[in-house]
């Protein structure tokens, strides 16, 4: 059985914990690095109320793949500007990445495109790890075909960043082909109590406490309304979609954005 090596950046976030829980229950899956920049020299065994494991939280991604044997795959939930430092850092070492970090510019994609490519190794973001929720775009992607009008209500914990949320973006960039645009830009554009309109898509970003990810997708035909949900009760959902990604990334080099570019 082929072991992969793993090092979980944001070990000490909420994300990071789960992470760490569900590679723990995998016998593919090892850990053998954790980075964040609070928690240093915590063991990860009590990030998750588990065993003591050996393996400490470091605070400098750089010089713990120095001490690492390669191949690694670096695992990153951290925010925009920790995870552009972090990809370049790992990229850069030799690591394969899986990024879930959202709101990077098409720059940043383009610099850490190069930079996989550059020293032979893969990468994959995506703005949900959730099997369902990629399903629930890739139906969104196919009904525009034929009810082109539709709207989005997202819904997020009060601590999200971000706002539209990243799966709200890829769900709407997914279905403009099909949609009518009624006159927008490209991009985001906020407007008053209308949400933001993304070429002719309204998103509507909720953010309340208890919520972890929640999103509808509404459209409406002629004399009818369709509608499609999915839920994220628990960071849990996210576990599998990610194991794909650390199980597959060493089948390609350069960036792959999207689970579902990897699912089929």
């Amino acid at each position: 059985m082929k072991v992969i090596n793993t090092v979980v950046v944001g070990a000490c976030g909420k994300m990071g914990k789960e992470v760490i829980r569900g590679f723990s229950q995998c016998e593919d899956i090892r850990i053998v690095g954790a980075v964040d920049v609070s928690g240093v020299g915590c063991d990860i065994g009590d990030l998750i109320q588990a065993r003591p494991t050996g393996i400490q939280v470091s605070g400098n991604l750089g010089e713990l793949l120095d001490r690492l044997e390669k191949p690694v795959v670096v695992v990153d939930f951290t925010n925009r500007e920790a995870a552009r430092e972090n990809v370049q850092v790992a990229l850069k070492k030799g690591a394969a990445v899986v990024l879930g970090t959202t709101g990077l510019s098409q720059m940043d994609l383009e610099v850490f495109d190069s930079l996989a490519k550059k020293n032979g190794v893969g990468m994959l973001i995506a703005p949900n790890f959730s099997f369902g929720a990629v399903l629930m775009m890739k139906m969104a992607r196919e009904i525009s075909r034929y009810l082109n009008q539709a709207e989005i209500i997202e819904f997020h914990n009060e601590k999200k960043l971000d706002s539209p949320s990243g799966t709200a973006i890829a769900t709407a960039r997914g279905m403009r082909e099909n949609i009518v645009a009624n006159g927008s830009v490209n991009g985001v554009k906020e407007d008053g109590s209308r949400g933001a309109d993304y070429n002719g898509i309204r998103i509507h970003s909720v953010r309340l406490k208890s919520l972890v990810a929640h999103q509808e997708v509404l459209f409406s035909g002629c004399g009818e309304l369709l509608t499609i949900r999915h839920d994220s009760f628990s960071r849990e959902s996210f576990i599998p979609g990610i194991l794909m990604a650390v199980r597959k990334i060493d089948g390609w080099q350069g960036l792959k954005i999207g689970l579902e570019s990897i699912m089929d």
